[in-house]
């Protein structure tokens, strides 16, 4: 045991799959290494994203401020380098794909020593099970990966061939890391997945989600648990009623649809059926009326034409999400829309992009006025003594991508704690309430 503390620091970019890589690389680390600062750690881990050219480039550009560090790139990007990178960037000194992940521990003592480790296999593996977590997020909330890869062949997305196939975690896997987060005073548990629908396929021959979801319910503690990320088709009656009558899992669905025209989704390799989707989200809201949707959509896409285009804002106005994240379509090597003719222009993806986002914030700002007047259990998550408000969510509010609550309380609120609030006023990303006290 080292008689000093070897300071590390933490740069995870992406989605929240990989922060939770993250937290699980952290807890392989040996006991003498703890969590510092950027600036004031000489060993960074860059847990990357590759997912899109702009995320690439992100990698490279922090590599190259980071001259003076040690750095290990991990994740998505890092499954797809080659040995010559070392020569490139003499900072570097480790390469680890998700299949080394619990060799951390002892790749960090080679960088200690100077030398640099190649730990990158191409061929994936199924979910590998870890020490346990070092915690990155607030104690309010955290991420559970229940599967890697993804079986979805969008002609867009690079996903399949960073990641593989869909591989399922084992339940009993899941569900240990639940309770550990739990004990430690975790109140949100965030399922993730690139579809986190498909899971239980291949490791138990049918969709299980809902099965997973049973189980996790049964946890008689102080909690909900949050599903990320389910495509429509995935849907059925048997998960929106478990959804319905539990009191611990969030009614909230984020569902990825990415366009609203037939044409379009057609080019993308997704349910092209729009007229399908929309009586699919009308079930869902039958069974569970105060279901919150999020949803992403991508504009621009290779010949999205203005009647394209226009069907997509009907289709907006039409479902009144309550959450949208509307994103530029991204020209990616390696991807069948790559090749596609009719690429639409940057000039063009950008104003469509504004026009989206305009028709959806006034739409989330009238959903939002809807709650005003009822009383919502809210995460206490942080405090302004300054301004003496507490900030916190509902089930409306998907911690880093949603809105916050924003609370006056007459007496002192512990943070981490459920607490009853009365929304006093909505806009189109927050919300703010006052404890009933």
């Amino acid at each position: 045991m080292k008689k000093y503390k070897v300071k590390i620091g933490i740069i995870t970019l992406g989605c929240p799959k990989n922060t939770a890589d993250t937290e699980s690389i952290l807890a392989e680390l040996p006991d003498y290494y703890e969590l510092a600062n950027v600036e004031d750690a000489k060993l960074i881990l860059i847990n990357t994203c590759a997912f899109l050219k702009a995320a690439r480039d992100e990698v490279y550009e922090i590599l190259t401020e980071l001259h003076d560090k040690k750095i290990i790139l991990a994740g998505c990007l890092a499954g797809q380098l080659q040995k010559e990178i070392f020569k490139k960037y003499p900072q570097l000194f480790a390469v680890v794909s998700g299949n080394h992940y619990e060799e951390m521990g002892e790749i960090v003592k080679e960088i200690e020593k100077n030398k640099r480790v190649f730990a990158v296999s191409k061929e994936p593996v199924r979910y590998i099970d870890m020490k346990g977590k070092i915690l990155i997020t607030p104690r309010s909330f955290a991420y559970v990966k229940i599967a890697e890869g993804c079986d979805n062949k969008c002609s867009f997305c690079l996903i399949p061939k960073l990641k593989g196939r869909y591989r399922s975690r084992p339940m009993v896997s899941i569900i240990t890391e639940i309770k550990e987060l739990i004990s430690l005073g975790v109140k949100e548990i965030i399922l993730v997945a690139q579809d986190c629908g498909y899971y239980g396929i291949d490791l138990y021959g049918k969709k299980s989600l809902t099965e997973l979801l049973q189980k996790i319910s049964s946890i008689n503690k102080d909690f909900w648990v949050r599903v990320l990320y389910v495509y429509p088709e995935r849907i059925d009656d048997e998960l929106l009623n478990l959804m319905a009558k539990s009191t611990r899992i969030c009614k909230y669905l984020d569902i990825p649809l990415q366009h609203g025209d037939a044409d379009i989704l057609k080019s993308m390799r997704r349910p092209f059926i729009v007229e399908k989707t929309i009586e699919k989200i009308a079930n869902i809201r039958k069974i569970i009326p105060i279901i919150t949707f999020r949803t992403s959509l991508i504009v621009g896409f290779p010949g999205e034409t203005e009647k394209s285009f226009k069907n997509l804002e009907k289709f907006i106005k039409k479902i009144k999400f309550d959450h949208v994240g509307v994103f530029e379509y991204s020209k990616e090597e390696n991807t069948e829309a790559g090749e596609m003719p009719n690429q639409i222009s940057e000039k063009t993806k950008k104003l469509r992009r504004k026009k989206a986002m305009l028709i959806q914030q006034k739409i989330s700002s009238e959903n939002a006025k809807k709650s005003i007047g009822t009383t919502q259990k809210v995460i206490i998550e942080s405090y302004d003594p300054k301004k003496k408000i507490y900030t916190g969510r509902s089930q409306r509010f998907a911690p880093d991508i949603d809105g916050k609550i924003f609370i006056k309380s007459k007496i002192p609120l512990e943070l981490n704690t459920f607490h009853k609030v009365k929304i006093t006023k909505g806009s189109q990303y927050d919300c703010w309430g006052e404890t009933r006290s």
